[in-house]
């Protein structure tokens, strides 16, 4: 026995030892796929040396002999930092993400095919001018070039699921970006379709009053009665797309108000928060360029920043660029669609969807005169192939004379408001409200995009496509979209409110934040108090939540049946509804207005609750104040609820629930402790171990009604407010002398968890410590400095 307990325990210690050796030699390989970043690289595609100098934070500051040799450094920068989250950008773009990770993907694959962004993004590169296309195609000779000279692995996620070489990297992989971020914060044919499915549910009045209410709607609903679904396309879409949370602010300030006598502007565009972030800060100065701010790796924009004589910030416009329409099948040929020209035949595409570890996908794709038909595009929706309807998608990105990515460009040059206005004329979308402030002094605002007009209708239902009555028939003229400059107050705000009054000649929209929001910037910026870069960044982590003070004296007006909800109540009396970290009440708050959204809407939209359980403050405040549709009208015990005693019975709810999950005490039901940000790494991030190492957890405050806005999804369960939106990137740029940007993202610059640019700035971005960087000068001290030297000057 003896002797076999020692064979054993050294069977068990050479297998430990081999565990040991195989880790250490899989760690030392990864650890291959760090970039150099000291030194010197020679490559092709450049007229002259470039020099890369990341300052201490990892931030590359790229000078170079001409503007497109600048370019050709930040490709080759970002893919030294970022390629993996390049490389999985455009894979998701062209629909090939299962070609790496196997048939978990082949719903979204079959989807970003359906929509076919790629090929709008080759068809766009042709309309581009000449400039712009130098541009791009510089830049993806920097990507090539690093992929060309590493020495190891691409990254170490591609080292463990990429069998081949990367494929080159080509202009219209950089421009496919820029639509799938497009896609991203377009969210109206979700709400679309939902509403559709709760016509059918609820009729058109109540379902009408569940949504934000649209100014002179003529709408008229058709045919939601039969044939088409729409609860299939609401759970679809919930599944698919990612929640359009708004949370983005920006602000500009005329020198009246600032110490320095000189504009300021201010940016904390909202994301969702990821590992690596979005975004990643860059520098790039040349003869002729000199641009500072924050860029999207995959793309060589600056899209929040300065070139010294202008700053620009962005945040979300929200107009209604998506419609849905019903396309009525030819009943003598199913292969044609109506028109109000006659019967026209479906155009077909053949897709192939190669899948890792299984057989590939074969799908037929269809499209009509409006868009790509969705119906049949996943397997839940598939249908038989003679039913009279099929739904079909129409977006304004997916026209092929989109020249966004040459507005952006424009950017880096433009000295003042006319060619800053100029460039916009370009820009088709995501529309967004950029705020402009000037060298000279000046402020303004641009909302520039392609904003669809209606024959008809105000899209916020699905239409008829066969008669053409709700047909897009052009588009706001450039020259008639919202903006404005110098005005007479010297403040500029965006916050996703209306950026215009109800008096405004054309439709952009329907859905709009709360003034929450706004109006405290605005309170804040008029308070008579002269602004520096550091009471910027001081308002940017505001935690005063507007949807706190508008429902509270709902709360305390509640009826509670128990002892611990009268408890709640006592506790929110005192409350200045700050959302700060270490506050106790925002927990009881936010658990509160979870258990009433459930009670108010939860028993009447039945198996559609999952896709509509979200943030719909101004639905909850009008039914609190005047519930003429019956959503507070349950019966319990023979008895009907008025909206007084749902909000009470929550309060009721909430307390069971904190004692439940947190403990009877209530000293310990700390928002910071339940309301964290969770950064998972997409692929370590799934094995424990490897999840501790390159995992990221910070405590937050505010909620998504506070400057300082992080959302959590209300459906993600009663015992968490794990945030998962809100400001990746904050930006304060000083116009004055020198004009300065100060910027800050997380959690670092690299997405290379072996690299110490990893996650660095989480404790500076969770403090709002920005990283200054003043262009066109050149940084005093560099914490690595690679020079990439042309091949022309080492060739005999």
């Amino acid at each position: 026995m003896r002797k076999f307990v020692r064979r054993l325990a050294g069977v068990i210690l050479i297998i430990m030892l081999m565990i040991t050796a195989i880790g250490a030699g899989l760690y030392l390989w990864l650890r291959t796929s760090l970039p150099d970043i000291d030194g010197s690289i020679t490559v092709e595609g450049i007229s002259g040396p470039v020099d890369i100098l990341r300052d201490e934070w990892g931030i590359p500051h790229i000078h170079a002999g001409s503007p497109e040799d600048a370019y050709f450094g930040l490709g080759f920068a970002h893919a030294q930092d970022r390629f993996f989250q390049m490389e999985m950008q455009r894979r998701g773009a062209q629909g090939r993400i299962a070609e790496l990770v196997g048939s978990l993907a082949i719903d979204n694959d079959r989807f970003l095919r359906l929509l076919d962004l790629y090929r709008a993004a080759r068809s766009s590169l042709a309309t581009l001018p000449p400039e712009t296309r130098v541009a791009l195609e510089a830049y993806a000779a920097g990507v090539n070039a690093w992929l060309a000279t590493r020495s190891g692995p691409p990254a170490p996620e591609l080292a463990l699921l990429l069998a081949n070489e990367p494929e080159p990297w080509h202009p219209a992989d950089s421009v496919s970006w820029l639509k799938v971020m497009a896609l991203m914060l377009s969210g109206n044919w979700r709400e679309e379709a939902l509403h559709a499915a709760l016509v059918q549910r609820l009729g058109p009045e109540k379902a009408a009053s569940f949504l934000p209410p649209s100014p002179d709607s003529d709408t008229t609903i058709i045919d939601l009665e039969e044939g088409i679904d729409f609860a299939a396309f609401a759970t679809f879409f919930a599944r698919l797309l990612p929640d359009t949370n708004n949370g983005s602010n920006n602000w500009a300030v005329s020198g009246e108000h600032t110490v320095s006598g000189s504009p300021l502007a201010a940016n904390d565009p909202h994301l969702g928060f990821a590992i690596p972030s979005v975004w990643y800060l860059a520098h790039m100065a040349a003869p002729g360029l000199s641009v500072a701010g924050a860029t999207l790796p995959g793309l060589p924009l600056v899209l929040v920043g300065t070139n010294g004589a202008i700053a620009w910030t962005l945040s979300n416009t929200g107009p209604d660029t998506q419609d849905l329409f019903v396309e009525r099948r030819d009943p003598d040929n199913p292969g044609r669609y109506a028109t109000p020209a006659g019967p026209l035949p479906f155009a077909v595409r053949n897709e192939t969807i190669a899948v890792r570890f299984s057989r590939n996908r074969q799908v037929t794709m269809l499209e009509t005169r409006h868009g790509p038909v969705l119906t049949g595009m996943v397997s839940s929706l598939e249908g038989d192939t003679d039913d009279d309807e099929v739904l079909a998608l129409a977006w304004t990105m997916l026209h092929d004379d989109d020249q966004s990515a040459s507005a952006a460009l424009l950017l880096h040059t433009a000295e003042n408001w006319q060619t800053f206005y100029s460039a916009g004329r370009n820009f088709a979308g995501p529309m967004q409200n950029i705020i402009y402030a000037g060298r000279d002094g000046s402020i303004g605002m641009l909302s520039p995009g392609f904003v669809p007009v209606r024959r008809s209708g105000d899209g916020r239902l699905p239409v008829d496509g066969s008669s053409g009555e709700a047909d897009w028939v052009g588009r706001i003229p450039f020259d008639e979209l919202p903006r404005v400059i110098d005005p007479p107050s010297g403040i500029i705000a965006a916050a996703n409110n209306r950026p215009v009054g109800k008096d405004y000649p054309y439709f952009l929209g329907h859905r709009w934040e709360p003034e929450w929001r706004a109006q405290r910037i605005h309170d804040v910026l008029n308070s008579g108090t002269r602004h520096d870069p550091a009471s910027f960044s001081r308002l940017q982590l505001d935690t005063w939540s507007g949807l706190a003070s508008a429902l509270v004296p709902h709360a305390l007006a509640g009826k509670p049946q128990t002892t611990n909800g009268r408890l709640l109540q006592i506790r929110l009396e005192d409350w200045d509804y700050s959302m700060d970290a270490d506050l106790v009440a925002p927990t009881i708050f936010h658990t509160w207005y979870r258990a009433l959204t459930r009670a108010i809407y939860a028993d009447e939209l039945g198996d559609l609750f999952a896709e509509a359980w979200r943030d719909r403050p101004l639905f909850v405040l009008a039914t609190l104040d005047d519930d003429t549709h019956g959503w507070c009208n349950d019966t319990v015990a023979g008895e009907t609820l008025t909206c007084a005693e749902v909000s009470g019975r929550a309060l009721d709810e909430a307390a069971d629930t904190l004692v439940r999950a947190l403990g009877g005490d209530p000293s310990g039901w700390i928002w910071g402790d339940v309301h964290v940000m969770h950064l998972r790494h997409p692929l370590f991030g799934l094995v424990p171990i490897l999840d501790a190492l390159t995992g990221v957890n910070v405590p937050l405050g505010g909620d998504g009604y506070s400057i300082s806005a992080t959302s959590y999804r209300l459906a993600s369960g009663n015992e968490t407010f794990n945030t998962f939106h809100g400001p990746a990137l904050r930006a304060v740029i000083d116009l004055g002398d020198p004009v300065t940007g100060h910027f800050i993202t997380m959690p670092g610059q690299s997405g290379n968890p072996f690299s110490p640019y990893y996650d660095n700035m989480v404790e500076r971005w969770h403090a709002n410590q920005p990283v200054t960087i003043a262009p066109g000068s050149r940084i005093a001290h560099a914490a690595n400095h690679l020079i990439l030297v042309p091949a022309s000057l080492t060739t005999p």
